[in-house]
């Protein structure tokens, strides 16, 4: 029998905090039963608890398509939600963790202030296709027990995780006589910090 999200919950956590650093923004992640598995910020502390209001999430599960809301709270998926007209979540992209092609978890990406959303609405796609692939390596791990034991609670690696967004960033932008500077935007950190980083990581 395949192991679950909530069997792998402190992994789990350790890969939305390592996201929401390397994309400096908050991360949530729940199961297919809407119970939030892990998140950052203003959803840490509800780890372990039913979204009752997770309506985004459950048309995910449903549909298996991935979702971006620009306006939380006036978007139709918002309109049982409590909150509906008083959301205080300011963006959200939210993706499906698929199993064999079954969604078995969702993960987000949720803004609470203008500069994030900002920089999420401006590079929605560049920011969708790292989310799918975190859902991808998130499914990595949620396999039989008794084929991959190690895999169970295999965090994902910090320095991998940037090292590979650096990649993307690059990838954007290559070409542009400001590659690293809008790179570096993108990333949400300095140019002096991006050429660091790229030397760190033997990029150049």
């Amino acid at each position: 029998m395949m192991i679950g999200l909530q069997d792998i919950r402190d992994t789990v956590q350790k890969t939305a905090e390592a996201i929401a650093d390397v994309l400096k923004i908050d991360v949530e992640i729940a199961d297919a039963q809407l119970i939030r598995v892990a998140g950052t910020g203003k959803y840490r502390e509800g780890r372990g608890s039913v979204m009752l209001d997770g309506f985004v999430y459950r048309h995910v599960l449903e549909t298996g398509e991935t979702v971006l809301i620009k306006n939380p709270g006036n978007h139709e998926l918002c309109q049982p939600c409590p909150r509906q007209g008083n959301c205080f979540e300011d963006a959200e992209m939210a993706a499906p963790i698929l199993v064999q092609g079954e969604p078995v978890g969702v993960i987000g990406l949720i803004s609470f202030e203008r500069e994030q959303t900002r920089r999420l609405l401006d590079n929605r796609e560049w920011m969708l296709q790292f989310i799918v692939k975190m859902a991808e390596l998130i499914a990595g791990n949620l396999t039989l027990p008794e084929t991959k034991p190690e895999r169970s609670s295999l965090p994902l690696n910090l320095n991998h995780l940037e090292k590979e967004a650096i990649v993307k960033a690059l990838a954007e932008f290559s070409g542009d006589v400001r590659s690293k500077e809008k790179a570096s935007k993108l990333l949400g950190i300095s140019r002096a910090t991006l050429y660091r980083k790229i030397k760190e990581y033997e990029l150049s």
